[in-house]
């Protein structure tokens, strides 16, 4: 018999994931294939740091998103409570975030070896791992770990206005300091206009964003 060789895709969880963001409204798959580049991983808790180095990370996000840079974070809390996981959560920026206590999240952390917290990892929207401490990729690179993440094709992704993104969304940017008329810790309240769902895009609510996922 001759010797075949297999290729395995990677294990697409985002797929059946159940995603929120700041409004309560789960995110289809969809949206997050069509529209992200990378998708980072936060593994952390309440109170969770290391040397500040998430803190300036809220704000790298945030600053990027401003300049539509195709990148998505998904919080996965690994809080001891629900009301830990909403208080880190509504503190942290305007990315999304899986639901405290789901089935998925000990899947993810035995799939990516996870052993401590904050941890950041950076994967493809099928799946690939990018970087699987992208922590030490702030710490080496700063803002520009973001650029190193980036796959050569990221410009194709569908170009996407933040006007039109509320519902995709919190209103309050907190970390956005990309305006040099605004100090770094003021509260930015991104005035948004004329916005609307994509027709082909439907965002559902759920009822309660700190319950476990069936």
């Amino acid at each position: 018999m001759e010797p075949t060789d297999y290729c395995f895709k990677p294990y697409n969880w985002l797929r059946e994931a159940a995603v929120f963001n700041k409004n309560e409204a789960q995110i289809p798959y969809e949206w997050l294939e069509a529209n992200a580049d990378i998708i980072a991983l936060l593994f952390t808790a309440s109170g969770v740091d290391k040397d500040g180095i998430i803190e300036k990370f809220f704000e790298i996000y945030e600053n990027a998103k401003f300049v539509n840079v195709p990148i998505e974070v998904i919080n996965v809390p690994l809080d001891d409570n629900a009301e830990e996981m909403l208080k880190a959560y509504e503190n942290q920026p305007n990315w999304f975030t899986l639901k405290f206590a789901c089935p998925l999240i000990s899947t993810l952390k035995y799939m990516y070896g996870i052993t401590c917290i904050p941890h950041l990892l950076v994967m493809r929207d099928d799946g690939t791992v990018v970087s699987s401490h992208a922590i030490s990729d702030l710490e080496e690179y700063g803002k520009n770990a973001i650029i190193t993440w980036l796959s050569k094709t990221a410009s194709t992704k569908k170009h996407r206005k933040f006007s039109k993104e509320l519902p995709m969304y919190g209103e309050k940017w907190h970390y956005l300091n990309a305006d040099p008329n605004k100090s770094a810790k003021a509260v930015y309240l991104r005035r948004f206009s004329n916005y609307a769902r994509d027709d082909d895009i439907t965002v559902t609510a759920p009822s309660n964003i700190s319950s476990s996922v069936n």
